[in-house]
């Protein structure tokens, strides 16, 4: 276990005890796919507590960890998550390094903030509720684009699904290194070194087993090539090869 898990256990065993003390709900700052699986993974929660998990809408990658009294349901209201809507111009297509870039630029922790959803228009920022309004009022300018920002209710609106493509394509069975190489079209050799280098990641998890079976839903990440979930498997082909549809992230 690394220095900084044991430091996150630590933290998060800290919730129980001032929970506990306070008789009231405490959260966690926002906490990305890694930390979250470490929690969900290793975390044991004593008798006594309700927890759940909440990032601002349904799917969020990066959620705030709350622990609940057991007497009180949790609840995605109660969680000090807030949401704005920056619009941008139509002249100027903005990233998401450029709206993390200026919203940190005003010395924000990263554990303040959360998702950050792109569509045509602008964008949807999830952040701590105690620093929602400094952001509005102090982001005008994002990348030299004019923008407008204001606070929106968590639930008031449909948050825009992310860029993806589907492809479909074959490989020998779901083991790791043969879904690598099929969705990312590298070799099965340069899909094993990927997984031995310690540079796949399974639903946010760290895997070095290259035989792993990747099952269907399951979130592929690969540094420097990107992620992909297995959204489905068909049937095999005449040389008993099987037929894969893979959703990449663009």
């Amino acid at each position: 276990m690394n220095a900084d898990t044991k430091l996150l256990k630590a933290r998060i065993e800290d919730l129980f005890t001032l929970c506990e003390k306070r008789f009231e709900p405490v959260f966690s700052p926002f906490l990305d796919g890694g930390e979250i699986a470490v929690i969900e993974d290793e975390i044991h929660v004593p008798y006594g507590f309700n927890t759940m998990f909440f990032g601002g809408y349904e799917g969020a990658e990066r959620a705030v960890f709350g622990v609940f009294p057991e007497w009180q349901e949790p609840r995605g209201e109660d969680f000090p998550v807030s949401a704005l809507r920056f619009d941008a111009p139509k002249f100027r297509a903005l990233t998401h390094r450029d709206y993390l870039g200026t919203v940190m630029s005003l010395g924000i922790e990263r554990g303040k903030t959360g998702d950050i959803l792109i569509d045509g228009d602008g964008a949807y920022v999830f952040l701590d509720s105690a620093i929602a309004e400094y952001v509005v009022r102090n982001v005008n300018k994002i990348a030299n684009a004019g923008v407008k920002g204001r606070a929106v209710g968590i639930g008031d609106f449909t948050p825009p699904k992310p860029k993806t493509v589907e492809k479909t394509c074959v490989c020998a069975s779901t083991r790791l290194d043969a879904v690598i190489a099929a969705a990312l079209n590298v070799s099965r050799q340069t899909a094993e070194n990927l997984v031995r280098e310690g540079l796949v990641k399974v639903n946010h998890r760290a895997v070095t087993d290259r035989s792993k079976a990747v099952n269907t839903g399951d979130l592929l990440s690969v540094r420097n090539y990107g992620r992909f979930i297995l959204k489905d498997t068909g049937n095999n082909t005449r040389k008993g090869r099987l037929h894969i549809t893979v959703e990449k992230f663009v």
